[in-house]
């Protein structure tokens, strides 16, 4: 790519960068949207980077997106790189005196907007960050966890799961779950008979990027009957109302969303479940910004 000991040009760096953001996302597709370019440039990219190095970084094929042995050193390489970029900048900043304003990147899950301790949490961070810049993301659980890896988010607030090796948690608090169903489902009158046999494999569930957080005791088995996938609560919202699934959701979200008040609530004794909400960020150094957001959620009452 260069020789030893030669300093990176902006061309190589645009290459890193993209290469980065597909590792991080996952694939072609969802860098290409991530760094608002067309997918046929990134696809380029990719190649470009792959001719420089001699070396194959990824495969891509019906079996999906998969980074090679190669890709995976290069993306371990990346994340030192510009991790070392970001920190020389942050300390270049406060050498010169210069009042940068301070940034956090934040990624999302969705269905927070009904729950109001997330609003609550991110104005007490602005409060105590004058000048802050909010650049939110909204993102499945997963990307969230390889993008504060690769480093281009700075923490994400996601359901509570076992965190990869490098990121750790801070609890946030604990939301009501229920299994739900609207009208023309088979259960919806039934759905309050605590003595009736509703079993989970019957009912057509809709499964989410939040399954693998589902208590142990409500995954059914063997595998449901007509389930189907959707990658966001509102895609599960969306298939619930159609009358045809049952699905997994908030209770704030449904209280909280004209469009579901006609879902009724399947067993809550046996079906309804606490999940928790954690910000999740990457262990060692943290911006200020970031420093100030976990001393906020260590506040009396934050986690209440």
């Amino acid at each position: 790519m260069t020789t030893p000991g030669a300093p990176l040009g902006e061309a190589q760096l645009r290459l890193l960068r993209s290469f980065a953001a597909v590792a991080a996302a996952g694939g072609l597709s969802p860098a290409a949207v991530e760094l608002q370019l067309d997918l046929s440039t990134v696809s380029k990219q990719l190649r470009e980077l792959e001719a420089l190095l001699g070396v194959t970084l990824a495969r891509r094929g019906r079996g999906g997106f998969q980074l090679t042995e190669d890709g995976q050193r290069l993306q371990a390489l990346t994340r030192r790189l510009f991790g070392a970029m970001r920190a020389f900048g942050d300390d270049l900043a406060a050498f010169s005196g210069a009042a940068a304003a301070p940034v956090l990147r934040l990624g999302l899950v969705d269905a927070l907007i009904t729950e109001g301790r997330v609003p609550a949490l991110l104005a007490r961070c602005a409060q105590l960050v004058p000048g802050l810049q909010w650049q939110l993301a909204a993102r499945r659980p997963l990307e969230i966890e390889r993008e504060l890896l690769a480093g281009t988010l700075d923490a994400g607030i996601v359901a509570t799961r076992a965190a990869p090796a490098g990121l750790e948690q801070h609890r946030l608090y604990e939301e009501a779950n229920s299994l739900w169903v609207a009208p023309g489902h088979p259960w919806h009158a039934r759905a309050g008979d605590e003595a009736a046999a509703l079993r989970l494999e019957d009912a057509a569930l809709v499964t989410d990027p939040y399954v693998d957080a589902l208590p142990p005791a409500l995954l059914p088995v063997p595998p449901m009957a007509g389930s189907a996938r959707a990658d966001s609560l509102e895609g599960v919202a969306l298939l619930v109302l159609t009358g045809r699934h049952a699905g997994f959701l908030p209770d704030h979200y449904v209280a909280g969303t004209a469009a579901l008040q006609g879902l009724r609530r399947v067993q809550p004794a046996r079906y309804a479940h606490r999940q928790g909400i954690v910000l999740i960020c990457r262990r060692g150094k943290a911006s200020p910004a970031l420093r100030r957001l976990i001393r906020a959620l260590a506040a009396p009452g934050a986690g209440a």
